[in-house]
């Protein structure tokens, strides 16, 4: 015996409608939405790699001790904004990837 867990939309108990959610995103779909954040955070991460290699090699020519330690408080800072966006890259990156399977992509293709 068979079960299908699909029920045809919208689901009516009891006299009350259950309507389908929506996202509201304006004309963007969460497909777009999804590939955009990822890109986003791909730029981000690049941007501040670029910064803590700068901040590297200022750290490589400092010589004051004042100068060391706020270079080295600004590379902590620089490398957590790293960490951040590399974490928001990979889970946009599985958020892009979900949306974008067949099933996904038939549930929000645009009206």
């Amino acid at each position: 015996m068979s079960v299908s867990y699909i029920l045809p939309l919208p689901i009516k108990t009891t006299g009350m409608d259950i309507k389908k959610p929506t996202l509201g995103l304006g004309e963007y779909s969460p497909i777009e939405v999804a590939s955009a954040m990822h890109s986003f955070a791909i730029d981000m991460q690049s941007y501040y790699k670029i910064n803590h290699g700068k901040l590297i090699d200022q750290l490589d020519e400092a010589t004051d001790e004042e100068t060391l330690t706020e270079l080295k408080g600004q590379l902590k800072e620089v490398s957590q904004k790293m960490e951040h966006f590399t974490v928001l890259s990979n889970a946009s990156c599985i958020v892009s990837t979900l949306l974008h399977s067949s099933l996904a992509v038939t549930e929000f293709r645009k009206a």
